[in-house]
């Protein structure tokens, strides 16, 4: 048998006091779940009930709130405020209603998700469902906050959803982006989690930006294997003649000292372009770009290479 409950250290008395329930209120399991991890946020279903509550000096007068699922419950005094400022779990606290008990079930209708907001926001869409208020959805999310999306718009899978108005939090990346291969929200989560990995990577994002350029990625799945791989790919900020120093310690393990001692003794610029032309370095709005393995192939010079 498994009971919850909060012990207390070394408690030598019991100092409980007497609780008069007001009023009684049910919660969707989902909810109820939320509330009891987050007992100081501020709830609707205590604000529009705080001055149900009487004052007398017999007992302490509570809100009674219980899971619509399950058999525990959470007794509040607000104090006049919105959270619950005083509180108390009590394991099987359905069983302790009596029959002249009325239930306010009027909160059973979803509420509208909750996600934690200290998390980057990569994009953002809004989801339209026949007869349901549109809801705007934040990526990247976890499986509970998707899960209680669904809820809200009384939905089992993200395709019985209309998508629209799709921004990224970078509009060039959102320009560069295709989505010919009509993607789903998971999809797109996928994408935003791993545009969140980057996100603070000094020069990862312009990187990212001209790969999408040259790469031309077909659909948004192509486009997340680019960004989970860009470590395939350099950014050249360098001119040739700084190119050139890059590639010659590269090629062979010269240190900034060796270099220095060549400097007018090799022209690194001549070195350089010609090391671009070989690596097959392509030319894009973000700046030249190189792909490691393979390098991109050779048609692309005409019109591309750097010159």
């Amino acid at each position: 048998m498994i009971i919850q409950a909060e012990l207390r250290r070394k408690q030598s008395e019991y100092e409980g006091e007497a609780c008069s329930v007001d009023k009684v209120i049910e919660l969707p399991a989902q909810r109820f779940k939320q509330f009891s991890r987050a007992l100081l946020a501020d709830y609707d279903f205590i604000a529009e009930n705080k001055n149900a509550i009487r004052r007398d000096d017999d007992a302490r007068h509570c809100l009674l709130i219980l899971d619509a699922e399950g058999k525990d419950g959470f007794l509040v005094d607000p104090q006049g405020y919105n959270y619950a400022r005083y509180s108390a779990f009590v394991p099987n606290a359905r069983s302790l209603l009596t029959p002249d008990m009325a239930i306010d079930r009027s909160y059973l209708s979803p509420a509208e998700p909750w996600r934690d907001e200290s998390r980057d926001e990569m994009l953002r869409m809004t989801l339209r469902v026949e007869g349901k208020p549109d809801y705007t959805l934040v990526l990247p999310a976890d499986e509970e906050y998707l899960d209680a999306v669904k809820d809200y718009l009384d939905i089992d899978v993200f395709a019985d959803a209309m998508l629209c108005n799709i921004h990224f939090k970078v509009p060039y990346i959102g320009e560069l982006i295709r989505d010919t291969d009509c993607p789903a929200v998971e999809d797109y989560n996928d994408f935003a989690e791993a545009l969140e990995d980057i996100w603070q990577q000094d020069g990862a994002l312009l990187t990212y930006a001209a790969v999408l350029e040259a790469e031309k990625p077909e659909t948004l799945h192509r486009a997340c294997e680019l960004l989970r791989n860009l470590v395939n790919y350099q950014r050249i900020t360098e001119d040739a003649y700084g190119y050139g120093q890059q590639r010659l310690q590269e090629t062979l393990g010269l240190d900034d000292e060796a270099i220095y001692e060549l400097d007018g003794y090799m022209d690194f610029e001549k070195y350089g372009q010609d090391c671009m032309e070989n690596d097959c370095v392509t030319k894009t709005e973000f700046g030249l770009l190189r792909r490691l393995d393979p390098p991109f192939p050779e048609q692309r010079q005409g019109q591309q290479m750097f010159q």
